[in-house]
């Protein structure tokens, strides 16, 4: 994906996931016991605390830097084919992929609470569905003031606000139970239909929206500035004086990573040069095929990370760094000839690995 805008385009596998396993959740929890009954606190449970809970942890791992939600798990998931696995990698790679997955997972949720609302409305207008609620620690009274409060935002619906009789009568004693009409236990349905228009779709549906805004905004800067360096780097923190070593030799032997898609020629060339072997190969980056992308960010022995000298270091790369160690060489070349870089290219490297302690900025270079 080039471009932001293109970003917020559907990735169906995900929307799909999401539905699937709200129908699946929905109709274990709404087809109920052996005698039909649904439990309300469960339907409570999935329909509000999850989706609200589900929301503020991707949204507070997107805020810090991190990816987790619903779509990054999915793309994890290794059942896929060899061209979804490269569209997942090429997602990975793009320097706004946190917020891709986290819009990603917006639309799974959404998608999620469409299947969810579907099975409702099917087993209401085919099954005579029985709502029931049981606690140990709970008794009527304070249950009805956490699903009053849950309810404010629709208190325009009244048929929709929780009741505290009804409450009463429809709670599921193991000792006693009231001689009251089915009529009564299905009456909980227009409270479980607004909790799961509220906080299962209509906040999704926002938080999507508001993705969609931010696309069409940043897909509207220059190229440039869509290509985000990382935090760390962009930190007023890191001044000019702040630059890693050089160093002109490894130290231990070396798994070689060739982010860059060097040539075997000039890998072979780089290799005579150092004093260490490389022990294996791998492979990450824009050239990567997803498995080998996967293999290559689990991997937490010594690499020797070889990238374009004169590109400057981006999010993506940062981010794939974070979790490795080894020595970075930032590469310029021209034929078989291995070249110096420029000052202003050395200083923008070595401010960048700075920025990550557990890498040595690497330089070779032909006699």
């Amino acid at each position: 994906m080039s471009t932001l805008g293109n970003q917020s385009k559907v990735f169906f596998p995900i929307l799909i996931a999401g539905f699937l396993l709200g129908l699946f959740l929905s109709w274990s929890l709404l087809s109920g016991d052996q005698q039909g009954r649904v439990n309300l606190l469960q339907l409570v449970a999935i329909y509000v605390f999850l989706p609200i809970f589900s929301l503020l942890f991707s949204s507070i791992s997107l805020l810090i830097g991190k990816s987790w939600n619903f779509a990054k798990l999915v793309s994890l998931v290794p059942l896929w084919s060899q061209k979804q696995q490269n569209e997942w990698l090429h997602l990975i790679q793009h320097p706004q992929a946190k917020l891709y997955f986290f819009y990603q997972s917006q639309v799974a949720a959404l998608s999620f609470s469409f299947a969810s609302l579907l099975v409702l409305l099917m087993l209401l207008l085919s099954t005579d569905v029985n709502f029931i609620w049981r606690s140990t620690l709970l008794d009527a009274k304070q249950l009805y003031w956490l699903l009053e409060e849950l309810a404010t935002p629709w208190s325009f619906w009244p048929s929709a606000q929780p009741d505290l009789e009804l409450l009463q009568l429809t709670q599921d004693s193991r000792i006693q139970m009231q001689k009251i009409t089915n009529v009564h236990f299905g009456d909980w349905w227009q409270f479980i239909f607004a909790a799961q228009l509220f906080y299962a779709f209509l906040l999704r549906f926002i938080t999507i929206i508001g993705c969609k805004i931010v696309f069409r905004i940043a897909d509207k800067q220059p190229q440039s500035i869509q290509l985000v360096r990382t935090r760390h780097y962009q930190s007023e923190a890191v001044s000019a004086l702040e630059l890693a070593p050089v160093i002109n030799q490894t130290q231990s032997d070396f798994a070689l990573n060739n982010w860059c898609g060097l040539k075997q020629s000039l890998l072979d060339k780089i290799q005579q040069k150092l004093n260490h072997q490389k022990t294996s190969e791998l492979s990450a980056g824009p050239l990567a095929l997803y498995s080998e992308q996967m293999v290559a960010e689990r991997w937490q022995e010594t690499q020797l990370l070889i990238v374009k000298g004169w590109e400057p270091p981006l999010a993506e790369l940062s981010d794939f760094m974070q979790n490795g160690k080894g020595y970075l060489l930032p590469l310029d070349w021209k034929g078989e000839n291995i070249l110096p870089l420029s000052k202003r290219h050395l200083d923008e490297w070595r401010r960048f690995v700075k920025t990550l302690p557990n890498w040595q900025l690497l330089q070779i270079e032909d006699p």
